[in-house]
């Protein structure tokens, strides 16, 4: 008979496998290594989930906010498929930038520096927010192609393509410096928010920085050098 679920201990798994996954990617996470990192045996996660794929699957929709609790244990793998559809409606929910997507369908306003500054913060807070499911992503997406192809080529490869669109159009309008090439530049904005959003809770050797003081930093610095008017080289 299957069991009822422990609140507390089903969180903790995967918390513990989300950490485990992002440290060691999908292939090379054993389940014995989530075990430890959790103190209990491998063979009791069993009782929790199927498998390495149902752990995996549980851990990325919980990342992406999503009320993961089964309501019977063990939790089944996902069908085929199912993981791509769970991963691909987490990004359409979570990972969204409405502003910039108004943007582009709008002209300039009076004000683009407060409409830069306010597509750069929605950025940020957008990859701040939901760090914990990109991490996981990436370091796994070598192994899963399927989650390759929604995180880099259409998600990431259609917010480039978004932020170049957006800057041309600004460009032409004479609101934003010009650049020698605007799909490097929606390039740059991406790297560089990504970074200071998430990449850098994953540096070897942190530099301590207050969180709010960096999103405030990174705004002000991408929104100057981009706005026209400014020093030129």
């Amino acid at each position: 008979m299957a069991r009822r679920r422990p609140e507390t201990r089903f969180d903790e798994l995967l918390c513990a496998a989300t950490e485990v996954f992002s440290e060691r990617g999908f292939r090379r996470t054993q389940m014995a290594d989530v075990a430890r990192r959790l103190g209990v045996s491998a063979g009791a996660l069993y009782g929790y989930v199927a498998g390495k794929d149902a752990l995996f699957d549980l851990a990325l929709r919980r990342a992406f906010g999503e009320d993961v609790a089964p309501p019977t244990l063990p939790a089944p793998a996902p069908a085929a498929g199912e993981l791509a559809d769970h991963v691909r409606a987490g990004m359409r929910r979570r990972l969204r930038t409405p502003g910039l997507v108004d943007a582009l369908a709008s002209p300039a306003p009076a004000d683009v520096e407060a409409e830069l500054t306010a597509l750069l913060g929605e950025l940020y807070d957008s990859l701040a927010t939901n760090a914990a499911a990109i991490r996981l992503i990436e370091r796994s997406a070598p192994d899963r192609p399927e989650l390759a192809e929604l995180y880099f080529g259409r998600g990431r490869g259609g917010l480039v393509e978004r932020w170049r669109r957006y800057l041309e159009r600004r460009i032409a309008e004479g609101r934003l410096r010009p650049v020698p090439d605007t799909a490097i530049a929606a390039r740059l904005v991406l790297e560089g928010v990504a970074w200071f959003a998430w990449h850098r809770l994953g540096d070897p050797v942190p530099q301590a920085m207050d969180p709010a003081l960096a999103r405030e930093t990174v705004v002000a610095v991408l929104a100057r050098g981009l706005l026209a008017g400014g020093p030129r080289s």
